[in-house]
């Protein structure tokens, strides 16, 4: 029996220290609120709090324009391998901008660090986002690493409007609780870090 399975059998094994504790309401009283206001409003308004900036575009060319002129001059960009875009990995290479796709475990960890350190840039896509915080999800998966949003200076967010719900509370009772089952870890990213606790 491993050290965990003892902990945790040991865990099942005594009562609830607290007899006389009440049960878990049926609903909660949201952390955060909201009217009758427009997500993408009150989402643009939370992020430009927090020194960002959120480009609202009509369709996909618009946006594939949008991120090729935020990269402008640089020709190297950090991102995941299938960016939720359509077109945008084509655009990159009629522009000459390489795309590299972080490998930074085990052996190749300090070797992917090393390599993705000089690239100012990080495109990822957001698996949802949340109006009333100005906060993005993102799960990570086989094909969705984190180095892309947490190591590059510049990270571009790619988000559907359809993926903005009004808190995190909403997108919990929709797919949150199976992206955490199905998931190593979510990034809860509000705004750029504004401490010096990420290398």
């Amino acid at each position: 029996m491993s050290s965990r399975d003892q902990i945790l059998n040991d865990l099942r094994a005594h009562n609830a220290p607290f007899e006389d504790a009440r049960p878990h309401p049926e609903s909660f009283v949201p952390v955060t609120r909201i009217s009758n206001e427009d997500l993408l409003t009150r989402f643009t308004a939370e992020l430009t709090e927090r020194h960002a900036t959120v480009h609202a575009v009509s369709d996909h060319q618009s946006a594939v324009a949008t991120v090729l002129d935020l990269i402008g001059a640089d020709r190297k960009v950090v991102a995941w391998e299938n960016l939720p875009l359509p077109g945008l990995t084509d655009a990159l290479a009629a522009h000459q901008i390489g795309v590299m796709i972080p490998r930074a475990r085990h052996d190749y960890r300090l070797a992917g660090l090393i390599e993705t350190d000089p690239i100012r840039m990080g495109i990822t896509g957001a698996d949802a986002a949340f109006a009333t915080t100005g906060t993005l999800a993102l799960v990570t998966r086989k094909d969705q690493g984190r180095l892309p949003s947490l190591m590059p200076p510049v990270h571009i967010a790619l988000l559907r409007r359809d993926r903005l719900f009004p808190r995190l509370e909403d997108w919990f009772v929709v797919e949150g609780r199976a992206a955490l089952k199905e998931s190593r870890s979510i990034a809860l990213v509000t705004g750029p870090s504004s401490t010096g606790d990420i290398e």
